[in-house]
């Protein structure tokens, strides 16, 4: 997506059942997906590459919001124990 521009995307619906949510969300996500496999297309990437590397970034992006996530809550421990000494 350029610089600037953010494609809005709808948000869950608080009415929707928690099962749904997942395919609520994918359904929010389906034409933002679409455009970037079609750019990426017209790039020269195989279709194969792109669903690979869209499925490293995605695992990539979990473990780095799951690492960083772990740091601040072992940071803020060690201040909670050093403020407590």
């Amino acid at each position: 997506m350029a610089k600037g521009r953010q494609a809005t995307l709808p948000g869950p619906d608080r009415r929707c059942d928690i099962s749904d949510r997942l395919l609520e969300c994918e359904e929010a996500l389906e034409r933002s997906f679409q455009d970037l496999v079609e750019r990426a297309e017209h790039a020269g990437w195989h279709t194969l590459e792109i669903y690979v590397a869209l499925q490293s970034l995605a695992d990539h992006h979990m473990l780095m919001k799951a690492a960083n996530e772990d740091t601040a809550r072992q940071i803020a421990e060690a201040l909670n124990r050093s403020h407590g000494s």
